[in-house]
């Protein structure tokens, strides 16, 4: 795409930037109270994109960021809602978790910006440019050629310095990937990414995460912790059941629903408290695999019992890996044709209003799930039926049904055992 530019002037002191707002409107405010407490005016703040979506205030963010006054851009949330696009365009797989949700939350935004968000929103560039520290700095959402891309720490080098070579900058400060990271690629060249503020970073906290800018001794950054309400956005997305509950889950235990985007080396980051300062220092670091390994917080030795997270070796003694159900869209990875097929039969049958409505699918289903004991629909369709707004008795009620059934299906065949047994004693 042709992204528009703007060239900005960003005063002497802190910068504060922060990406992906979400709709999350408390830490939005949060966000806020921090540069304002530290004297950091709107001039000197940034945003990275994607002010709407996943929660619940998609219209009070865009009204707070225009009220605001700081420098932002757009992200492939706010194009697509400008533009009238049935999804957000971030090339999930049909079918996917992602997919599934984003069309809930997405549609959820639609419904719910206003006119002047649309025309705040339609305005907004798609990258800054600036010198500062002696930099020139470029801040985009995902890379110069595609607003949608994902750019992640374990991106290549070469990638990197393309997209560097092609927006003319020594400093990229991207977005869109929701995770935050430094990496160094040259002697002249840095990609920064300040995380988001709406979704924690995966690492099993509910913090969220900005970047502080500091040009008292040339260009020097680091990485900050947001703490915020995340309590109180939470309920806002449960008591609108128009939005994904698994994400709503998401804000207090900073464990993300689903991986599928997402690359090995950040995947194995799950659950891993980060740490600002270890994330500042794995810029600097490439004989850590892909720069990974000391934002995690774990040795580089070699891996024994002793060493590895307490939550990987519960993993290595099951059988059955709860994060295969993050990834269930890639059984369509070996026989394309057949996966697809089996998609859409099984979004047909099971979402939406038919004979049946979706509360009475997403039950059946949790039913059916207790009934052969499967462990990833267990947890799939009771997210589905708090989805569908069914409450906690409804459910209950639903695997009673089916273990009574089960138990009729047992005894029915006392009935043969009775049987035989007229035969050899009669």
């Amino acid at each position: 795409m042709n992204q528009r530019i703007r060239n900005i002037t960003v005063g002497t002191g802190p910068v504060l930037v922060f990406g992906g707002a979400y709709s999350n409107l408390e830490a939005l405010r949060a966000v806020r109270a921090v540069a304002e407490a530290r004297g950091i005016p709107p001039g000197n703040v940034l945003c990275t994109g994607d002010t709407p979506g996943y929660c619940a205030e998609p219209a009070e963010c865009l009204d707070l960021l225009a009220q605001w006054g700081c420098h932002a851009i757009a992200g492939n949330v706010e194009t697509n809602l400008v533009n009238g696009t049935d999804d957000c365009g971030c090339g999930f797989g049909d079918g996917s978790r992602c997919d599934m949700f984003a069309k809930l939350w997405y549609d959820y935004a639609q419904r719910n910006v206003t006119p002047e968000n649309l025309t705040f929103m339609a305005e907004l560039p798609d990258q800054l440019r600036f010198t500062y520290g002696g930099k020139s700095v470029t801040v985009l959402h995902g890379s110069p050629q595609n607003q949608s891309e994902f750019v992640w720490r374990s991106t290549p080098v070469n990638e990197k310095l393309d997209f560097c070579v092609t927006a003319g900058a020594e400093v990229i400060i991207g977005g869109h990937c929701g995770l935050p990271f430094a990496h160094r690629l040259d002697a002249e060249h840095l990609w920064l990414n300040a995380g988001v503020i709406g979704m924690p970073a995966n690492d099993g906290t509910p913090r969220t995460w900005y970047l502080i800018l500091d040009d008292t001794d040339g260009f020097d950054y680091s990485f900050h912790p947001l703490e915020y309400d995340h309590r109180s956005a939470k309920a806002k997305m449960i008591y609108d059941r128009r939005l994904p509950v698994s994400y709503a889950a998401t804000l207090t235990t900073g464990i993300w629903d689903n991986t599928e985007i997402m690359p090995p080396a950040e995947t194995a980051r799950e659950g891993i408290p980060l740490d600002p300062q270890q994330l500042k220092a794995a810029a600097n670091d490439p004989a850590a695999p892909n720069g990974i390994a000391p934002a995690l917080g774990r040795p580089n030795s070699t891996k024994t019992k002793e060493n590895l997270p307490l939550k990987n070796l519960a993993a290595m003694n099951k059988y059955t890996d709860p994060k295969d159900l993050k990834s269930f869209g890639k059984i369509a990875e070996w026989q394309e044709e057949m996966g697809e097929k089996f998609f859409d039969w099984y979004s047909g049958v099971t979402e939406g209003d038919s004979a049946l409505t979706e509360r009475e699918k997403a039950l059946i289903a949790l039913a059916v799930s207790h009934a052969i004991q499967c462990s990833y629909c267990i947890d799939a369709y009771t997210t589905n039926s708090l989805q569908a707004g069914a409450d906690e008795e409804q459910m209950m009620e639903a695997v009673h049904v089916a273990a009574a059934v089960k138990a009729g299906t047992t005894l029915i065949y006392a009935r043969q055992m009775q049987r035989q047994v007229d035969k050899i004693t009669m």
